[in-house]
């Protein structure tokens, strides 16, 4: 999975986890609340991760930062 594709994966999940019921039709979703959850999980997988992936998951930080 590209960076792009892995940070659109973990934005996407975070959208549906934090959704909120609407008044109207449908859900609402704070988006920034989102792109923060995700940065954070980035952060921690950074923190954690072995020199080998590491480029790899600060491509999918720079992916959500620019979401």
């Amino acid at each position: 999975m590209t960076p792009q594709e892995k940070a659109k994966e973990l934005f996407d999940k975070y959208c549906f986890a934090i959704r909120t019921e609407e008044r109207g039709s449908g859900y609402f979703t704070n988006v920034i609340y989102a792109k923060d959850c995700a940065l954070i999980a980035v952060d921690e997988l950074i923190d954690e991760t072995d020199m080998d992936r590491l480029e790899y998951w600060q491509e999918v930080k720079k992916e959500i930062e620019e979401l």
